[in-house]
C-alpha cells in the first residue's frame, strides 16, 4: 500500500482541514505541534512497513496517512503564525492592545492600498522597530495629501503611533481585525508626512517590482483621454487593481453578476495563455523552438501575475495553467482537478494565510466545480453548429462556475444576481478582444505610440461593456439581496456541493446514497436553523458614535429604540442596523422613540437617563441602569436610590463624563460598561 495509491481529494482534504484547524487558537506550543508531527510521521513509518507483512492493515494504513498529512498542514500554519515566529516585531508589543505607542521603525513598502476618506494605507514590511530588526507586516497610514504620497519598493524611515487592531464593538460587524490577521497583518502604524522620510532603497521584491511597473502604465495611461471609469476598468481587468473602482460601478457589476471579471483570475490567465500560443507558435519551426517558446509562456504568465499584484487568484491561475502549458506543450494528458490541487497545496505550503481569503476559497470553488460539472452537464445536449457549441459553452461554464460559489456567495455577500447567465452570455465572448485590445494599449501606450483614435476606440468598447452591466444592475427586482445565510446552512451546503463533485459513476449507489444523505442534511439543517431564528430573543445596546441605539429581538422581528432625527428608512438602512439585521435574519424593524423605563422580563428592569434625566421616585429598584447623551446627573445619589447591578454608558455621551461615571461605579462596586471601550452590550438571558 503506497501513499500515492490514495485518491488525491482525500490527501489534499486532510492536508487542507490541518492548514485550517491550524488558526484554530488552542493552547498549544510550537514544539508541541512538531513533536505531534514527528510522531504521526514515526506511526505511519511503521504502519507502512507492517502492511509489507500483514497486508490487511492497508485500510489502517489510509486513515494514518491522512492523520500524517493533517499533522503536515496543521505544523505549516503553526509556524507561519506571528507567535511563533522569534523576530515578528509583535513579540515587542503588547499584542492585545489598541493603545497607541510611539515607536521608531524602518520598513519597505511592499504595495498602496485602497485610501479611506482620510488617510493613504499601504503594506509595510518592517525590518526595524526601536532599534531592533523585526519581521512582519504592518498597515501603514499617513494623512492624505500630496506629500504623504508613496511610491511602491521604498524604504520608510520613522517614528509613528503603532496599535492593534481592535475587534469590532458591535455583534456581527464586520471584523476588520480577523480580515487583516488573514492578510498577515496585526497592527498599523500612523504618522504625518513629517515625522519619517522615504528612500527609494528597498529590497528585491517581485510585488514592489510589480506595483512600480503598474504606476508607470497607469501613468502613461493618463496622459491620454480615458475617462476615470475607463481608466478604473483597464486597471481591475488588466493590471488587478479592482480597489481602483469605483464603489458603485463594483456593486453593479456584482448586481450584474459579472463581478468575477473585475478580479484577474483562471479567466483572464486562460486568455493570455491562448493569445501567448497563437503569438509563439512561429516558434515551432525554429530548432529547439518548442523549449524556447515553452519558456516565453510561463514568462508570459509569471509576468503578467506579478503585474497584477500576485493576489490569491492570480497566483492560483497561472500555477495551474504553468502546469497546464507545460502539458500541452509535451503533449502529456493532464488531469484539470490534480493540477488545481497541486496549484493549491503549493499555494498553501508558501501562505497558509491565503485558505482564510475569500478570493481564495470562491476561485478555487469556481474552478473545482467548472471541472467537476461542467462536463455532465454538456453532455445533456449536443450542440449541431458552431454559435450553438459556442453559447452552450458558456452557459454550461457559466452555471456550474456559479453553482460552486453560491454558497460562498450567500454567505459572504448575502446576494444572488438574477440575470447572471444573460450578462456572461453577452459579455464572456468579448472578453478576449477587451484584453487583447488593453494589452495592445497599454503596450503602445508605454512606447509613446498609443494614436488618440485607438484611444477613443477602445473607450468606447468600455463604455459599451459599462452601460450594458449599468443596465442589467438597474433590474433591480432580479436581484435577490439581504439573504440570510447562517454558517451551519454553509457548512451542509459545501458538503452537498462536494458529494455532487466527488459523484463517480462506477459506483452510483453509493454516490447516490451519499448525496441523498447531504440533501437530506440540508433540508434539515434549513428547516432548524428558521426555527432557531423565529425563537431567538436578545436586548442590546449598540455603539455608534453619537448616537443611541437600543435593541429589542425577538423571532425575525426588530424593535429599535433610538433618538436619531433621520427617516425611519435611513436609520434602517445605516451600515450598524442593517448588517445586524441581515445577519439575524430579521424581516421588519420597527423605528421607535426612547422610553425611560422597560420591563426587560418579570424580574428585570432598565431604567434610561437621558439629557432631561427622569428619575423614577419611591422605593424603586432598577437592575440595569443606561446613561446616553451625558445626562447632567448626581450619578452617586441615583445608585443609591436604584441600586443598580449593571451601568450602561454608550457611544452619545462625553467621554470625560463617561470616565467619571466608570469611577464612581467602582467606588460602589458596580458592574460598569463604556461602549467606547467594550463595545456593545448584550443583556445576559436568565
Amino acid at each position: 500500500m503506497k501513499l500515492a495509491n490514495l485518491p488525491l481529494i482525500q490527501v489534499c482534504l486532510a492536508f487542507f482541514i490541518g492548514i485550517w484547524c491550524g488558526f484554530i487558537d488552542i493552547e498549544l506550543s510550537f514544539y508541541s505541534t512538531v513533536i505531534f508531527c514527528l510522531s504521526s510521521f514515526s506511526l505511519f513509518l511503521v504502519v507502512y512497513i507492517a502492511t509489507k507483512k500483514w497486508y490487511g492493515l492497508k485500510s489502517f494504513f489510509g486513515g494514518v496517512a491522512l492523520l500524517f498529512l493533517f499533522s503536515l498542514g496543521f505544523l505549516n500554519t503553526q509556524a507561519h503564525l506571528p507567535q511563533h515566529q522569534k523576530m515578528h516585531y509583535s513579540k515587542f508589543l503588547d499584542a492585545d492592545s489598541s493603545e497607541s505607542v510611539v515607536v521608531s521603525f524602518e520598513g519597505d513598502i511592499n504595495s498602496s492600498l485602497k485610501p479611506n476618506a482620510y488617510k493613504n494605507t499601504y503594506e509595510l514590511n518592517l525590518t526595524s522597530l526601536n532599534g531592533k530588526k523585526t519581521k512582519g507586516k504592518a498597515l501603514f497610514q499617513v494623512p492624505i495629501s500630496e506629500e504623504s504620497k508613496v511610491k511602491a519598493n521604498s524604504k520608510i524611515i520613522g517614528y509613528g503611533k503603532v496599535a492593534a487592531f481592535e475587534d469590532p464593538k458591535n455583534p456581527q460587524q464586520f471584523n476588520y481585525k480577523a480580515y487583516m490577521a488573514s492578510q498577515q497583518i496585526t497592527h498599523k502604524i500612523d504618522a504625518d508626512s513629517s515625522q519619517f522620510k522615504i528612500e527609494n532603497q528597498a529590497k528585491f521584491n517581485l510585488a514592489q517590482i510589480g506595483e512600480s511597473v503598474r504606476v508607470k502604465i497607469q501613468n502613461s495611461l493618463e496622459a491620454h483621454s480615458f475617462s476615470d471609469n475607463q481608466m478604473d476598468i483597464i486597471q481591475a481587468l488588466l493590471l488587478g487593481q479592482k480597489q481602483n473602482v469605483d464603489p458603485e460601478t463594483y456593486a453593479q457589476f456584482s448586481k450584474a453578476g459579472v463581478v468575477h471579471i473585475l478580479a484577474i483570475s483562471g479567466l483572464h490567465v486562460g486568455i493570455i495563455l491562448l493569445l501567448l500560443r497563437s503569438l509563439t507558435q512561429v516558434l515551432l519551426r525554429v530548432r529547439h523552438g518548442k523549449y524556447f517558446r515553452a519558456f516565453l509562456i510561463l514568462l508570459g504568465i509569471w509576468g503578467f501575475a506579478i503585474l497584477a499584484g500576485m493576489t490569491p487568484s492570480v497566483m492560483r491561475a497561472a500555477v495551474m495553467f504553468s502546469f497546464l502549458s507545460i502539458g500541452l506543450q509535451y503533449k502529456r494528458k493532464t488531469s484539470a482537478v490534480n493540477t488545481l490541487a497541486l496549484s493549491a497545496v503549493l499555494l498553501l505550503c508558501i501562505n497558509p494565510f491565503l485558505i482564510q481569503q475569500v478570493g481564495f476559497q470562491l476561485s478555487y470553488l469556481a474552478v473545482l466545480s467548472i471541472i467537476s460539472l461542467q462536463p455532465r452537464l454538456y453532455r445533456l445536449y449536443q450542440p449541431k453548429y458552431i454559435i450553438d457549441k459556442h453559447f452552450w459553452d458558456i452557459i454550461t461554464v457559466t452555471l456550474t462556475a456559479q453553482l460552486g460559489v453560491l454558497p460562498l456567495s450567500l454567505y459572504y455577500f448575502h446576494q444572488f444576481p438574477g440575470l447572471f447567465l444573460l450578462s456572461n452570455l453577452v459579455i464572456l465572448p468579448g472578453l478576449g478582444l477587451i484584453l487583447a485590445g488593453g494589452i495592445l494599449v497599454i503596450l503602445l501606450s508605454l512606447f509613446n505610440l498609443l494614436p488618440e483614435i485607438l484611444v477613443k476606440s477602445y473607450g468606447v468598447i468600455l463604455d459599451v461593456l459599462l452601460h450594458f452591466v449599468e443596465w442589467v444592475a438597474s433590474k433591480e427586482t432580479l436581484v435577490f439581496s439581504n439573504l440570510y445565510f447562517s454558517k451551519s446552512l454553509l457548512i451542509s451546503s459545501l458538503i452537498l456541493l462536494l458529494s455532487l463533485i466527488l459523484w463517480y459513476s462506477k459506483r452510483k449507489m453509493l454516490s447516490y446514497s451519499i448525496l441523498n444523505l447531504s440533501l437530506v442534511a440540508l433540508l434539515m439543517v434549513i428547516y432548524f436553523t428558521n426555527q432557531k431564528r423565529f425563537q431567538q430573543e436578545e436586548t442590546l445596546v449598540f455603539n455608534a458614535y453619537r448616537s443611541s441605539y437600543l435593541g429589542m429581538l425577538k423571532g425575525s422581528f426588530l424593535n429599535l429604540y433610538t433618538d436619531d432625527n433621520r427617516p425611519k428608512d435611513t436609520i434602517k438602512s445605516t451600515y450598524l442596523i442593517k448588517n445586524y439585521a441581515l445577519l439575524k435574519g430579521v424581516d421588519s424593524i420597527n423605528v421607535l422613540s426612547f422610553r425611560n423605563f422597560y420591563q426587560l422580563d418579570s424580574a428585570e428592569t432598565l431604567v434610561v437617563l437621558d439629557s432631561i434625566p427622569v428619575i423614577p421616585k419611591g422605593k424603586f429598584m432598577a437592575e440595569y441602569l443606561y446613561l446616553k447623551n451625558s445626562p447632567d446627573v448626581n450619578l452617586e445619589q441615583v445608585l443609591k436610590t436604584l441600586k443598580p447591578k449593571v451601568i450602561i454608558a454608550d457611544g452619545s455621551n462625553y467621554r470625560s463624563d463617561v470616565d467619571i461615571w466608570q469611577a464612581t461605579a467602582e467606588k460602589f462596586s458596580i458592574k460598569f460598561h463604556s461602549t467606547w471601550e467594550s463595545g456593545a452590550f448584550v443583556f445576559p438571558k436568565y
